[in-house]
């Protein structure tokens, strides 16, 4: 069930969001504006780290700017 919902996450973005979905370099940085989807090129990494790279969910670092984004992302990922 999770792959699937890591292939909708992936549907509709473009070059670069996927970039960042799909990089396996090691920590990454998302900095965009608003309304540029930031908060979902995270959430669809964290589902690619733990369900592709099988990397440990007590693991996965993600920082936010403001309270907000961070509830935001924990809302989503826990959708997931």
């Amino acid at each position: 069930a999770l792959e699937l919902s890591s292939l909708q996450l992936l549907r509709g973005m473009n070059q670069q969001q996927l970039a960042a979905v799909v990089c396996a370099d090691g920590p990454l940085r998302v900095a965009a504006g608003p309304g540029t989807g930031k908060t979902r090129v995270l959430t669809a990494r964290i589902a690619h780290l733990v369900e592709e790279a099988r990397v440990p969910p007590q693991r996965v670092l993600a920082v936010t700017f403001t309270n907000k984004a961070a509830r935001e992302l924990r809302e989503r990922i826990t959708r997931l």
